[in-house]
């Protein structure tokens, strides 16, 4: 995005930050919401939610070029911010509730670290799929250079919305359930003394 506004349309990066101040907004300010959606009816709302806000923005990027109206750019950003904010509540709830209380604080670490991880890999595998498609010119094949990026964040947002679909089941909870008390059955001795 900050090559998009800056290089292609060439704002200042000052601009460019304002642009994507509503994406920052949104998530600063959902979370909270999620976490409190959490609590009260899980985590099946704020992953849907979160799943189809980033697909949405993926599919309005898609139509991104040099011309295209600022309006639609801040949508998508604004659209973006939402899905993102949604997930991390559900995300990191979902792994520390299969957990026992011993281990809770590793599986909110693993989870954490799993975002960043995931975060760092994205926009590099996002800037390799756009830098491998681009041609001569950053400002006119930036647009048609990006598009597999798009796809890649609308598979991302689908995975999400259908992870939150299936993992929110009955029969997810039960397993989880099933887990959480496997980690807290004490060894039997003929399994002690094995190990």
């Amino acid at each position: 995005n900050a090559l998009y506004l800056q290089d292609v349309r060439g704002f200042s990066p000052l601009y460019a930050g304002l642009l994507t101040l509503p994406m920052a907004a949104m998530t600063a300010l959902l979370p909270p919401i999620s976490g409190r959606l959490v609590a009260r009816s899980g985590t099946r709302l704020p992953l849907v939610i979160g799943g189809l806000g980033i697909a949405a923005s993926g599919f309005l990027l898609l139509t991104l070029d040099i011309d295209t109206p600022l309006l639609l750019v801040g949508a998508a950003y604004v659209v973006f911010g939402i899905g993102f904010g949604m997930i991390n509540a559900p995300i990191t709830n979902t792994a520390v509730s299969g957990m026992p209380l011993a281990q809770a604080g590793v599986a909110a670490g693993v989870a954490s670290t799993s975002r960043q991880v995931g975060s760092a890999l994205g926009v590099a595998v996002l800037g390799s799929l756009v830098t491998a498609q681009l041609g001569a010119s950053l400002t006119t094949g930036f647009a048609e250079a990006a598009r597999p990026a798009w796809i890649v964040v609308i598979g991302c947002g689908l995975t999400v919305l259908v992870l939150g679909l299936v993992a929110t089941t009955s029969w997810a909870r039960s397993t989880a359930q099933r887990t959480a008390e496997r980690f807290e059955a004490p060894p039997t001795p003929a399994a002690a003394a094995v190990s």
